[in-house]
C-alpha cells in the first residue's frame, strides 16, 4: 500500500513539487519516455489500479452498465462507483483523455476489441465452462428428482 509522511511538506514546496511533476509530464512526447518515467514512479500494482480507473471511465462513457465493468475489470463495485461519481461531477482530465482517444485512430480498434472479449465472456459457452468446468451440454450433471 502506498504510504507518505505523516509529517506535511510546507505548502509552498507542495506546490512546487507537484508543478514539476505536471510539467515533466507536459514535456514528455513519446510514449517510450512516459513509460519509462511510470516504471520508475510507479509500482506494478499502481500501474495496474490506474490503468483500471482510466479504463473504467472509458466503460461508462461507452454507456456499459456499472456491474458489466465490475465483473469485466476483475474491480469492486466501489471502485466503478468512485469513477463514475469523479466523471460525473468533477472528472475534467478523465473527459479530456476520452476526448484524446476518440479521436484517435486507436480508439476503434480498441472498441472492437473489447466488443469481441464481450461477447466470448458473456457467450452461452463461455457461461457454462465457468458453471460447468468445461462441459458440454450433454455432458453438464442433470437434476436428480427424488
Amino acid at each position: 500500500m502506498t504510504q507518505i509522511s505523516r509529517i506535511p511538506l510546507p505548502k509552498s514546496l507542495e506546490a512546487q513539487m507537484f508543478t514539476l511533476f505536471r510539467t515533466v509530464l507536459a514535456d514528455l512526447h513519446s510514449e517510450a519516455d512516459i513509460a519509462d518515467l511510470l516504471d520508475d514512479l510507479l509500482s506494478p500494482t499502481e500501474k495496474v489500479m490506474l490503468g483500471k480507473r482510466l479504463a473504467i471511465a472509458f466503460l461508462l462513457d461507452q454507456g456499459y452498465d456499472q456491474r458489466t465493468i465490475h465483473t469485466i475489470m476483475k474491480v469492486s463495485v466501489t471502485t466503478v462507483n468512485g469513477v463514475n461519481y469523479w466523471l460525473t461531477h468533477k472528472g475534467k482530465g478523465y473527459r479530456k483523455a476520452i476526448g484524446m482517444v476518440r479521436t484517435a485512430q486507436k480508439w476503434q480498434g480498441f472498441m472492437e476489441k473489447l466488443d469481441q472479449t464481450l461477447r466470448d465472456i458473456f457467450s452461452e459457452k463461455a457461461m457454462r465452462q465457468r458453471v460447468y468446468g468445461g462441459l458440454s451440454a450433454e455432458q453438464k450433471p442433470r437434476e436428480i428428482k427424488l
